[in-house]
């Protein structure tokens, strides 16, 4: 038997060596191979998407704010895609109505007035892009991409007529110089649907630069801010008597120099006007007389009238912030509350409130809602929600309305708010003149006033009404004196110049009222 050589053994052994090694790495490839084409093809191409391909969001386009007529008050602009940089949003005349606009925030998320309150249809939806990337990480559109389009904003229409909205704030500003006020604000409304003409206060804001501006500034006044409304009131005492039937216009009430109230307290007026008129207790603006009306009207009659006009509660217009007013419940009156309560005293309302209550005695008894915002129309310029005018309820009845336009007429022609008067037009108000409350001491500060008008015309077929408060004034700053002469510029500004008469409907895109 022949024996083998070494060299031929060993040469079999590294065969089998490298036949075996041969065997195993091609079995760990195959399993690699069967690992990443099978078990692991999932994730490694999911992997490999992500890698090679980027998702960009694309960015909506906000909607606008537009006035009565369609024309914007906000709106979003491009900046140039070379820089990258987002959109701007730009308010096209500048600080108009900006306290009922609002600001959006560097985000784009409203943050004040109709850009916070309806945020959500303004923002519209992102859509999204996908893109390819190499491996510096450039990109590049790719045929067939998953693209979703952006959803752009919807547009909000108010009710602003802007010809009113401008007379109001620079009449409010030249009123605040020329008086040394504080402050000013006002509301104007059609009273037949509740629309906002317009509502501005003094000192205001540019929206697109409200970090310039004091917060205080930037506050909406006409509906955030509340006072006592003194003379305004007594509509509310002398309504509820007329409308029970214990009175009527030409009804005589004694009146007093000064009228003892529980506690030892005393209501004054400035003289002795004797045996009055039920017309001359708000003609002359008497206080002691009101203040015997209350006392036959009574507490709870008196709460409920109130309460009916609007006061102590929200009047529900589309913007955030409005206030309650301070209307307290007779349970929890002191033993004078009737009588102060009366003529406007321990009792706080806002400018729209007072302003809404007026507006149910121009429109026949009926209180509306005030509407700010006609409809929401979406990009396509398709209507996706309307606001139709709102009724409230019934105040009064249209006999007692009539009867207190013709008393409020007279207020203008022949009492105390004579400085509103139109020649040629009839017009409807009242004047006010309420004792500062000291925020700090809770008191009265005998030096310092609210001074108002609140009014309606023309008085035969009211189509407008709006008031005017002016907050401390220099001197004693009465009603009659300072804010009616503002209420009538603005009103006869508003008529003689803009393109439209506010006092007349308009219907933007086809919207009716």
């Amino acid at each position: 038997m022949t024996r083998r050589r070494p060299a031929t053994r060993r040469f079999e052994r590294r065969l089998a060596v490298v036949v075996g090694g041969g065997l195993l790495l091609g079995g760990l490839v195959l399993a690699r191979l069967i690992q990443v084409q099978i078990v692991q093809a999932g994730p490694l191409s999911e992997e490999a998407d992500r890698q090679q391909h980027r998702t960009l969001e694309v960015p909506p386009t906000r909607g606008a704010i537009l006035d009565r007529y369609g024309e914007p008050l906000a709106m979003t602009v491009p900046s140039g895609r070379r820089e990258r940089r987002k959109p701007i949003r730009q308010c096209p005349r500048g600080a108009l109505a900006s306290q009922i606009i609002g600001f959006c925030s560097p985000d784009g998320r409203g943050r004040e007035g109709i850009e916070l309150a309806f945020d959500s249809s303004l923002r519209g939806r992102p859509g999204s892009r996908t893109v390819g990337a190499n491996a510096r990480g450039m990109l590049a559109s790719i045929p067939g991409g998953r693209d979703r389009p952006a959803v752009d904003g919807a547009d909000i229409l108010l009710t602003i007529d802007p010809t009113t909205q401008s007379i109001t704030e620079r009449e409010l500003e030249k009123c605040v110089r020329e008086s040394d006020a504080t402050s000013a604000s006002a509301a104007f409304l059609d009273p037949r649907t509740g629309d906002v003409l317009a509502m501005s206060s003094w000192p205001t804001y540019d929206p697109s630069h409200p970090g310039d501006s004091a917060p205080d500034h930037r506050r909406n006044r006409a509906l955030a801010d509340m006072n006592e409304p003194g003379s305004t009131f007594k509509i509310v005492t002398v309504a509820a008597c007329l409308e029970k039937g214990l009175v009527t216009p030409a009804t005589r009430v004694e009146s007093f120099e000064e009228l003892e109230l529980a506690g030892g307290h005393r209501l004054r007026d400035k003289k002795d006007y004797g045996w009055v008129t039920v017309e001359e207790v708000l003609t002359l603006s008497v206080n002691t007389a009101t203040a015997i009306l209350a006392r036959e009207l009574g507490p709870t009659a008196l709460y409920e009238y109130a309460r009916a006009f609007g006061f102590g509660c929200v009047t529900g217009i589309d913007l955030p912030g409005e206030a309650s007013g301070i209307l307290r419940r007779p349970a929890h009156w002191s033993g004078r509350t009737l009588e102060t309560i009366a003529i406007g005293q321990e009792v706080a309302c806002t400018p729209l409130q007072l302003a809404t209550a007026y507006g149910a005695i121009a429109n026949g008894g009926v209180l509306m809602r005030p509407r700010l915002v006609r409809a929401i129309r979406n990009s396509q310029g398709r209507i996706i929600s309307s606001y139709r005018p709102q009724t409230i309820r019934r105040v009064l009845s249209t006999e007692v309305a009539t009867s207190l336009t013709r008393i409020l007429t007279s207020v203008v022609e022949n009492g105390t708010g004579t400085e509103a008067r139109i020649p040629g037009m009839e017009v409807a108000g009242k004047t006010g003149t309420a004792q500062w409350i000291d925020p700090e001491t809770k008191r009265y500060d005998r030096n310092r006033h609210i001074a108002s008008f609140v009014g309606f015309l023309p008085a035969n077929d009211p189509r407008i009404v709006g008031v005017v408060i002016v907050d401390r004034p220099r001197g004693i700053g009465y009603g009659g004196q300072v804010a009616a002469p503002c209420f009538r510029r603005i009103v006869e500004g508003a008529l003689l110049t803009q393109r439209r008469p506010a006092i007349r409907p308009a219907s933007p895109v086809g919207l009716g009222t």
